[in-house]
């Protein structure tokens, strides 16, 4: 298992390159971002180049936002159209750019709809999905945000529903993205639904609770969680996606320290 950063809250006043230089500097061999074209606005191979020059590997992107505003979601059928041609625009840049997974967020709750109507067009929609990452050889994941906070309205809020989903699409193209912050606000035993979900589980996302700033600062213990995390055989990225309360290259350098321990 290997750390990762998230350089779209980390060194967020700084311009792209610089970002990826910063989490370099501070020996971070992974990062990842947002969208292709929020804070990185250029070519696939120009960002493949600031990624080799910096000698790091972009780990993932995202396809939409999770409210659909970008993209426009996978809950509501009539965006369909929308969501693909954003997705395919995605894994394509992702494949030229290198980048081996983006994001998938499902969108959020549609007024009229019930559960089942919007889980079924989540799936209908990642099917056709999940074909074009297979052709380009790139993985989706899956993403389950807390409503509460962050995400207000957000469809997909359980790691087990997600799984769920993952494991009926059948592929292995399509796993899930268990961020700890997120499930320690809406299901907390983060172990236990770990265990549950390694099988799918193909990348994490970190934060401390609550406030999503610094690891070190929060309920969670998250040197107990790696360590479950590794006795799993968990080879993939443990991502830092928080954002720092404090000097960030400091804050980063206690978190590490921290994850040490």
């Amino acid at each position: 298992m290997e750390l990762g950063l998230c350089i779209e809250m980390a060194f967020a006043d700084l311009p792209f390159a610089d970002r990826v230089k910063k989490a370099a500097e501070l020996g971070f061999k992974n990062v990842e971002m947002w969208f292709v074209d929020m804070s990185f606005k250029g070519k696939a191979d120009e960002l493949a180049k600031i990624a080799s020059d910096n000698k790091v590997k972009i780990t993932n992107i995202v396809i939409g936002a999770p409210d659909g505003s970008i993209g426009g979601g996978l809950t509501d059928p009539a965006n369909r159209r929308q969501w693909l041609d954003r997705a395919k625009m995605t894994i394509e840049f992702t494949k030229q750019a290198g980048i081996p997974a983006t994001i998938v967020c499902t969108g959020n709750i549609v007024e009229g709809m019930s559960d089942e109507q919007m889980l079924q067009s989540v799936i209908d929609g990642l099917k056709p999905t999940v074909e074009m990452a297979e052709k380009q050889g790139v993985t989706l994941l899956l993403e389950p945000l807390n409503d509460r906070y962050d995400h207000p309205g957000y469809f997909l809020t359980s790691s087990d529903v997600g799984a769920d989903i993952c494991r009926r699409l059948s592929s292995e193209r399509m796993k899930l993205l268990f961020d700890c912050y997120h499930m320690q606000i809406t299901e907390g035993d983060l172990v236990r639904h770990i265990e549950k979900n390694i099988d799918v589980i193909a990348h994490f996302h970190s934060a401390g609770v609550p406030g999503r700033h610094e690891l070190y600062n929060g309920e969670t213990d998250y040197p107990f969680v790696l360590s479950r995390i590794e006795k799993l055989g968990y080879e993939g990225i443990f991502g830092l996606e928080y954002e720092p309360s404090i000097d960030h290259a400091e804050s980063l350098r206690k978190t590490l320290e921290y994850l040490k321990h």
